[in-house]
């Protein structure tokens, strides 16, 4: 576990479970970019170009099903990049259009519409997804047709190409904060939960790593698939153990649903407790039940900066949101941002030409504060621990560094 230097620092809204494509001010505002008729004929694949320079981006949300609070976080984030492009002057002089898509956080739902999106709605850019195996099922489009890809949802993803460049926070950028954090106000016995897909198993696989190699173990793991209902017999397993704190990498409404039920079991009132079930995304159902909890993160709509105090402001005018604003809402907002300066200083909608100027992209003075692309291709910025306090403001408390190493797969050929 590498030490690195820190210093201290400084409701729910009602349209979250909509099942459907949300109509918003921003989305109005890009009602003619949204479109999905012939404006200008963008083509796709390293070896072509998009001969009027028309930038067009195939955004792909998981609006509906269950991932539907990041999804929308995502959607939104993404839309107010784009009219801040847009409102600047957009790319090449025109504006970027933009093709949104509900995948149901479904992957064979992503691999179908991003296909449709390369293929028939010819856009130059892949951009979104929520789950991992989503991530990776957009990601093989993309190398398929060599039209480059970002996400923008914390954890690593499953794969690596030269035509992806995630924006997400790295699994370690977070466990390196909150692991030595958790164990050392609360002790080396740690309990894990996740849900049963790519990004739990990977992020809590790296955890337990950590805290062994700290002189910790593990005493339970446990997994669910997404959607459960019932966490009652995993919290059964939970308490049997006597952990000393518990690290969750359950998320979507099953975060609401673990803690809500560990919190009425009393579990929570004996043993710590942190994790991506309780970040902004999730709080709405949590409320009270995680105030004075810590967790890592890189956003908080707390963060000081006109940068963050625009956006926002923007976002709760546009969406009429009074919650937590979530992190991958903002890094759907710089990461469109990074992705259109980066188009702009290619000169082309050239994918080799789009990637070879993402290499050296970085966002200086944004809602986070700054951050950049490492040699394997994954964006880092400084990290906070966040402690939440009453009515849903995550404080930052401890300011931490870039890590650089981020563990994961060496993608820099």
């Amino acid at each position: 576990m590498e030490n690195r230097p820190h210093s201290r620092s400084a409701e729910r809204n009602p349209g979250m479970n909509r099942p459907r494509r949300v109509a918003t001010l921003a989305a109005a505002l890009l009602a003619a970019a949204v479109a999905m008729t012939g404006c200008g004929a963008a083509a796709t694949g390293a070896q072509s170009q998009n001969t009027e320079k028309v930038l067009k981006i195939g955004l792909i949300a998981p609006v509906t099903g269950p991932a539907v609070q990041e999804g929308l976080a995502l959607q939104r984030g993404f839309e107010l990049g784009v009219k801040k492009i847009n409102d600047a002057g957009g790319v090449f002089g025109h504006p970027v259009q933009f093709v949104m898509v509900d995948d149901q956080a479904n992957a064979a739902k992503s691999t179908q519409l991003a296909q449709r999106l390369v293929t028939q709605d010819n856009v130059d850019y892949l951009f979104g997804t929520i789950p991992g195996d989503t991530t990776a099922a957009v990601g093989k489009v993309s190398e398929a047709s060599k039209v480059p890809f970002s996400s923008v949802v914390l954890g690593d993803a499953p794969f690596c190409g030269p035509y992806f460049y995630p924006l997400g926070e790295p699994d370690m950028s977070m466990l390196d904060v909150i692991v030595p954090q958790m164990m050392k106000k609360y002790g080396k016995k740690v309990a894990m939960v996740g849900n049963d897909y790519v990004f739990p198993r990977g992020y809590l696989a790296k955890a337990r790593t950590m805290i062994e190699a700290a002189g910790g173990s593990v005493a339970v793991e446990e997994y669910s698939p997404l959607g459960t209902a019932d966490w009652q017999p995993v919290i059964n397993k939970l308490s049997a153990a006597k952990p000393d704190w518990i690290l969750s990498a359950v998320v979507g409404g099953d975060a609401t649903s673990l803690v809500t039920q560990a919190d009425q079991a009393g579990l929570l009132h004996t043993t710590g407790f942190s994790g991506v079930s309780i970040m902004q995304d999730f709080y709405p159902g949590l409320t009270n039940r995680v105030e004075g909890m810590q967790l890592p993160g890189r956003y908080s709509d707390q963060l000081p900066g006109q940068a963050n105090a625009d956006f926002v402001q923007n976002f709760r005018k546009a969406y009429n949101f009074n919650s937590p604003i979530p992190g991958v809402a903002a890094n759907a907002y710089e990461g469109v941002q990074l992705v259109a300066r980066a188009v702009e200083k290619a000169g082309s909608t050239n994918a080799d030409a789009i990637t070879s100027a993402l290499s050296g992209a970085s966002v200086d003075n944004g809602v986070f504060g700054s951050g950049h692309f490492t040699k394997d291709r994954r964006f880092v910025t400084q990290m906070y621990l966040l402690n939440i306090q009453a009515g849903g403001k995550y404080v930052p408390t401890e300011h931490f560094d870039a890590l650089e190493n981020t563990g994961g797969s060496q993608c820099s050929s």
